[in-house]
């Protein structure tokens, strides 16, 4: 009986637009017992994410190989969108992802435009780590901060229509 809510759940959740997916994950670490408490906990965190519908992981227990342990996990999941599917890839990164079903799908606009937003904040994110670990020189620093403020009001433009290219394509119509 519960394989048959399961299914219904999930026929419903990528008939909606969302998906069922597997996130394979890895870690290491040299005590295994911390190390599979840990993983238990990951998963646990990744399932309340938001846009996560149901999730199940199977975390494996430690191997051990020169000293260090390893551990994987497989966490099976019904999300509910791209863009949820691009934040949580992007936010995670998990070492491999198998998209179970759809086996193609159809995505809005808007979705995909969300979706790749994940990808690019998470960059920035990224990015922004980067900056304050000082990974790069004061002037490479005080460079890439002056393109990210530029990035930015670019952006900004663009996503309310008024940018120099929307203004060109304009005039290109009435000349």
């Amino acid at each position: 009986m519960a394989d048959n809510k399961f299914e219904k759940l999930k026929h419903d959740i990528v008939r909606g637009g969302g998906y069922f997916v597997h996130f394979y994950f890895d870690m290491h670490g040299s005590e295994p017992n911390t190390l599979h408490a840990i993983m238990v906990g990951f998963v646990e965190r990744l399932s309340k994410e938001s846009g996560v519908r149901m999730a199940v992981g199977e975390v494996e227990d430690p191997i051990e190989h020169d000293g260090m342990h390893s551990t994987t996990a497989r966490v099976s999941m019904l999300i509910d969108g791209l863009p949820s599917l691009a934040r949580l890839s992007a936010g995670y990164s998990p070492i491999a992802i198998e998209i179970e079903e759809p086996l193609e799908a159809k995505v809005p606009a808007g979705d995909l435009q969300n979706a790749l937003m994940s990808v690019s904040a998470a960059t920035q994110d990224l990015t922004q780590y980067i900056l304050k670990k000082g990974l790069l020189s004061e002037d490479e620093r005080k460079n890439f901060e002056k393109q990210i403020l530029f990035r930015a009001e670019l952006g900004s433009r663009l996503s309310m229509g008024s940018s120099a290219f929307s203004k060109k394509k304009e005039g290109e119509k009435k000349g």
